[in-house]
């Protein structure tokens, strides 16, 4: 070992050691916003936030964007002549209700269903709720595809007055990365 190794590795010692007597800090956190629609990634986020919420006592608010656009034809919104088909909304629901069984009774959660364009819906929700964070999932399309359409993850990352966490990846026993809500609407 050289003579500058020698003293570079006192320095770091001296300096771990000074911050080990140094008082814990701790992350403030007291509201997280996981929006969710019903894929794998977004089942992974769920998992994400609820570490994230037992480490820093924070609520919960699971949120599934019923996008009427998407999943109604356009044919069939002018038959309905504004009708909103309450079955998306109520499966919507019913898979929140299902999804509040995963969260730890420890954990404080919530849900909301709303309706709207979901990335602008998210950053409104996120808003309106004084969120401190948003753990969402990336549905992973390939760069050609997002520019064509965009990406929910990508938009709210843009905009979002507060950190966003984007989660990656399908949880390992996840079969397929279907839709919850484009499954029903057909």
């Amino acid at each position: 070992m050289s003579e500058k190794a020698e003293p570079q590795a006192a320095e770091v010692v001296a300096a771990i050691q000074k911050r080990q007597g140094e008082p814990a800090h701790h992350v403030k956190c007291h509201r997280i916003l996981v929006p969710t629609d019903g894929s794998g990634t977004a089942f992974k986020a769920v998992g994400e936030a609820i570490k994230m919420a037992e480490a820093t006592d924070a609520e919960l608010t699971l949120l599934m964007v019923v996008d009427y656009n998407r999943n109604v034809a356009a044919f069939e919104q002018v038959s309905l002549s504004g009708y909103v088909p309450a079955e998306l909304k109520i499966a919507a629901y019913q898979f929140l209700a299902d999804l509040m069984h995963v969260i730890p009774r420890h954990v404080k959660a919530h849900t909301r269903v709303e309706a709207g364009d979901p990335a602008e819906t998210v950053l409104n929700i996120a808003e309106e709720e004084e969120s401190d964070l948003i753990v969402m999932g990336s549905r992973g399309f390939g760069t050609f595809r997002r520019l064509l359409m965009g990406s929910v993850s990508s938009q709210v990352l843009a905009q979002a007055h507060c950190p966003v966490l984007v989660v990656k990846g399908m949880p390992a026993d996840w079969a397929d990365e279907d839709n919850y809500l484009t499954d029903i609407g057909q």
